[in-house]
């Protein structure tokens, strides 16, 4: 199903809002940014810990996100947690899992950003 976010123009270069959904009786908040001129959306809490990505730095070298509370980075494109940075590298494992990210499908239509979430 496709939800209409906002105009194309909110969205400046390496920036990033946020935006609440209604789904059903579910809300969530998405990230929303563009890094280089490529849109991307995700799911704006860290899978490692919930931290609130909007808070948190984009590399606009190999297009990621790094977490502000940890410092974990993930890929904007695949989801997958790319870098644990070596300071948390004497942590106990099951501390350093994370899920993926989730990521949005973006369609861009009539100077609009839409998500297609199923």
């Amino acid at each position: 199903m496709l939800y209409k976010i906002c105009d194309i123009n909110s969205i400046q270069g390496n920036c990033m809002k946020v935006f609440q959904l209604k789904i059903k009786s579910n809300v969530i908040d998405v990230l929303i940014g563009k890094i280089n001129g490529k849109l991307f959306a995700c799911n704006n809490y860290c899978p490692h810990r919930g931290a609130s990505l909007s808070k948190s730095d984009l590399s606009p070298s190999n297009f990621r996100i790094m977490c502000y509370l940890h410092d974990f980075e993930y890929d904007l494109t695949t989801g997958k947690l790319e870098k644990i940075p070596i300071k948390w590298s004497n942590q106990n494992s099951e501390w350093k899992k994370s899920d993926n990210l989730v990521l949005y499908k973006i369609i861009e239509k009539d100077n609009k950003i839409y998500l297609d979430i199923p």
